[in-house]
């Protein structure tokens, strides 16, 4: 029905709405249907893109299309990724544009490489086996709570140079913020707890730049990295909320639809030559990140809709990836899909920069299930979704039985005192 698309077709879409967290691969197809590119009042208002080929040429385009951000005002007044707007917090380098974007991704790019992943990688694994371990005998699990988030969250702290077990302190206020309803007491302490956990990072930054380590921070305020200390806590904020929730909500999602398909289960569990193809079919599938913003920096026309300077625009991942002018009978999920195309990790020079960890992450904790928990059964009645999937695709809690089984090491807290040392060039090592 493109025939029948409308320029400027007004919508009241809402990525917050509780229909949208029911139906929206139906409502992106309306959308797509009636005007890939739509405009709403919702949240200030701004334009939202639904097919594959607007949302490329968007992501594309960063002069016309700005990931800015600028809480002062000194730039243009560009609002970031977020809708309706970002915090009063520079996110580099999402938030950044060309020229200066370049600066940062050159020295972010080596510590993000599919390289430095894979030395992590038996650590991890030893994680997920230990986080598995707490609840083996028991015979019940959360596969968010227990497992899903805990190792993502356990790594970003090692990473950086925190120390591991201190990692549920340092990483519930920015999950909370995903997980809890806006304006919630609960999310309203996450908010005050966030400041905290700042204010400990600058801390942290300055007593690298005095005595440097092994670890990622130390990288960050090497003289020669030339960051200044709040461009590395703003650095190290990113990786709290991009390296936790998203990996965790990918692995909920998985893990609900296999405990549904219970063939296809059985065949990720015995063709490991399948695991990367069923990786990124659940990442096209489920897109974690619904969708980033960008601001508008000129006038411009997009799909035959007039945009103005400062107008906002979501362009939606989840969207493109369900477009059926880009992936065959997108409504289906097909965990042997060949040459799955997909904009889980973003497209652009903003495309995400943990795609090799979250990776590693995802197929670790998978991998540990189905070997350990084989017959796990999801207790549908108790899960929890995300307040809001257009945020964040994933569930707050995932509740699981399965036939008990025996520990095999000697348990979590052992786990996080054994992170390794792995040596991150320009940090003094």
């Amino acid at each position: 029905m493109r025939g029948s698309q409308q320029p400027g077709y007004g919508t009241d879409f809402d990525f917050g709405s509780a229909e949208y967290g029911q139906r929206w691969p139906e409502i992106y197809r309306e959308l797509r249907e009636r005007c890939p590119v739509a405009r709403s009042e919702r949240h200030g208002g701004f334009w939202v893109v639904s097919s594959e080929a607007a949302v490329t040429a968007v992501a594309g385009d960063d002069a016309t299309y700005s990931s800015d951000h600028d809480p002062t005002g000194e730039r243009g007044g560009f609002r970031g990724v977020g809708v309706p707007f970002s915090s009063g917090t520079r996110s580099i380098p999402q938030e950044v544009d060309p020229p200066e974007f370049f600066r940062y991704r050159r020295l972010l790019s080596p510590r993000f490489s599919h390289t430095a992943s894979e030395a992590w990688r038996p650590w991890l694994t030893g994680l997920a086996a230990a986080l598995i371990d707490e609840r083996i005998e028991s015979g019940r699990i959360d596969l968010v709570g227990d497992l899903g988030f805990p190792l993502p969250a356990c790594f970003v702290v090692a990473w950086l140079g925190l120390p591991a077990e201190d990692w549920r302190e340092l990483t519930h206020p920015f999950h909370t913020l995903v997980s809890s309803t806006p304006g919630s007491p609960e999310h309203t302490e996450a908010g005050r707890l966030l400041e905290e956990v700042l204010d400990l990072l600058r801390d942290v930054v300055a007593d690298r730049r005095r005595a440097p380590r092994a670890d990622l921070i130390s990288y960050l305020t090497a003289e020669e990295a030339g960051l200044t200390d709040e461009e590395a806590v703003s650095v190290c904020q990113l990786l709290f909320f991009g390296g936790a929730d998203s990996t965790t909500a990918l692995l909920g999602r998985a893990l609900d639809w296999l405990a549904r398909h219970p063939d296809e289960r059985r065949r990720v569990a015995g063709d490991p030559a399948l695991l990367d193809s069923a990786t990124d079919e659940f990442l096209r599938y489920f897109s974690p990140i619904h969708f980033n913003a960008r601001t508008v920096t000129r006038d411009t026309e997009l799909n035959g809709c007039p945009l103005r300077a400062g107008d906002r625009v979501l362009i939606s991942w989840a969207a493109a990836n369900h477009d059926p002018a880009a992936v065959d009978s997108p409504e289906l999920l097909r965990i042997d899909r060949a040459a799955a195309r997909h904009l889980a990790f973003g497209a652009g020079i903003h495309r995400c920069l943990g795609a090799h960890f979250a990776r590693l992450m995802f197929q670790t904790m998978l991998g540990a299930v189905l070997e350990r928990l084989p017959d796990y059964e999801v207790i549908g009645a108790e899960a929890v979704d995300y307040p809001s999937v257009g945020q964040v695709n994933g569930f707050a809690s995932l509740p699981a039985t399965f036939t008990k089984g025996e520990r095999r090491g000697p348990g979590l807290a052992a786990a996080l005192r054994s992170v390794p040392e792995v040596p991150v060039a320009g940090s003094g090592r």
